[in-house]
């Protein structure tokens, strides 16, 4: 074997794991906000936004994700009557694809707060969007945070599908050098290890936070009941008087 081609052409193909580390990044904070939003719309009373975004949430997930990149990369442009870069078509796609797998894991993370929080919050005067920001969603991320890391190492993988309309990410520059020098053994080794080294990482980092959400289950519950009495404190001493 010989790994003198990879070596002479490693900073182009680290030039291309930068990209690949943008898409994932840009994929995954917008999954974020989307999926939330697809979340909330899901839990929704009302089935005049619960209905499409049960619909979207259920149709995007059973579309391979090449075929979202491939209808944003062709239709969109024919949408806007505006051409777009391969790089932001493979960022949309990436966001409306991975907001669908979100939105599941951000609304189990919700239903898995205690209902008798809201209901004290509510008692005592706060709003429903305090209630959202101040007691559900920090107890709701802290539970889903572990599936939130493993969909991130998954969305880390679908990056390299981005090749198929030309984005020049991690996978696309170590085949156009191996187009070039034609060694595929040595060239494609390389990009697996890079690949199991940063998802390696990236499942590390999700097993060590579900070692400390376990170590602190017992305090946390804890402190959700001391959070339910205060808030429920002054709504009972108000029917007393």
């Amino acid at each position: 074997m010989d790994f003198s081609p990879v070596i002479r052409n490693l900073p182009y193909m680290l030039q291309g794991l930068q990209l690949t580390f943008l898409l994932a990044l840009v994929g995954m904070s917008g999954s974020l906000v989307g999926g939330t939003v697809l979340a909330l719309l899901r839990l929704s009373p009302y089935r005049l936004l619960r209905w499409p975004a049960a619909v979207y949430v259920d149709a995007v997930r059973m579309i391979p994700l090449i075929m979202v990149i491939f209808w944003i990369f062709f239709l969109l442009p024919i949408l806007t009557g505006r051409p777009v870069s391969a790089t932001s078509a493979a960022m949309i796609a990436l966001v409306a694809f991975n907001s669908s797998y979100m939105a599941e894991v951000v609304r189990a993370g919700l239903m898995s707060v205690p209902k008798g929080l809201g209901e004290a919050a509510r008692s005592s005067g706060l709003s429903f969007f305090q209630n959202l920001l101040l007691i559900t969603f920090p107890i709701a991320f802290r539970n889903m945070l572990p599936a939130i890391v493993s969909r991130f190492i998954a969305l880390f993988m679908g990056t390299s599908l981005a090749y198929v309309i030309g984005v020049t990410e991690f996978f696309r520059a170590a085949n156009n050098i191996n187009n070039r020098i034609f060694r595929p053994f040595e060239i494609y080794l390389f990009v697996a290890v890079v690949y199991f080294v940063c998802c390696w990482s990236l499942s590390l980092l999700s097993r060590w936070i579900e070692r400390r959400l376990a170590a602190g289950e017992r305090p946390a519950k804890q402190d959700q009941t001391a959070l339910s009495l205060r808030i429920e404190a002054p709504a009972i001493a108000a029917r007393a008087r």
